[in-house]
C-alpha cells in the first residue's frame, strides 16, 4: 500500500467496477486488547496479473450494532478495516468505535476506510478484514453488522 500523504483525499467520477458485500446477524465479543478479526466479515481480494485488475482503490464501509462494557464505564471497542496486513486509511491507534459512557446499550456505528494499491504485475492478497480492538479490561462486541466495499480498478 503507498504511504498516503497527511489529509489526503480523492475524487471518483465513475461507479465502482465491483462492489462486494458480506454481513452476519451473531453477536461476536472480545475482551482481546489487540487487533481480533470479526469471523465472518472478510472479503477475498486479489490484484496483479490474472486478476481482475493490476491496481486499485478501495472504499470500505463497515456498518453495526456494537456495545462495550467496562468496570470503571470509561472502557471502548475500536474498529477498522485491514487490506491484507495493512491498516486502511486513516490509519491511527485511536480508531473508537464505540464507548462505555453511559452504560451498556447497544447503538448503530458505521466507518468508511479507504486503501490504495498502485498497479503492479505481481499478485497480492489484499483481502478486507474487519478487526476490533477492545480497550484493558474491557469486552465490546458488534452484531447486525455489514461490511461493504467498493472496487475502483487502476
Amino acid at each position: 500500500m503507498s504511504t498516503p500523504a497527511p489529509n489526503q483525499s480523492f475524487r471518483i467520477a465513475k461507479s465502482p467496477d465491483v462492489t462486494y458485500a458480506v454481513w452476519d446477524t451473531q453477536r461476536f465479543e472480545t475482551g482481546r486488547n489487540s487487533w481480533t478479526p470479526l469471523p465472518g466479515a472478510e472479503i477475498d481480494l486479489k490484484l496483479g496479473q490474472g486478476r481482475p485488475s493490476l491496481g486499485a482503490l478501495f472504499v470500505a464501509t463497515f456498518s453495526a450494532e456494537a456495545i462495550c462494557y467496562a468496570p470503571d464505564n470509561n472502557g471502548l471497542l475500536k474498529a477498522t478495516v485491514f487490506f491484507g496486513d495493512d491498516q486502511a486509511e486513516p490509519v491511527s491507534d485511536n480508531h473508537r468505535y464505540v464507548t462505555a459512557r453511559g452504560g451498556a446499550e447497544w447503538n448503530s456505528h458505521t466507518l468508511i476506510r479507504t486503501a490504495r494499491f498502485e498497479p503492479d504485475l505481481a499478485v497480492r492478497d489484499v483481502t478486507a478484514r474487519v478487526k476490533l480492538w477492545a480497550s484493558e479490561e474491557d469486552t465490546g462486541g458488534v452484531q447486525n453488522w455489514v461490511l461493504k466495499i467498493e472496487r475502483f480498478n487502476l
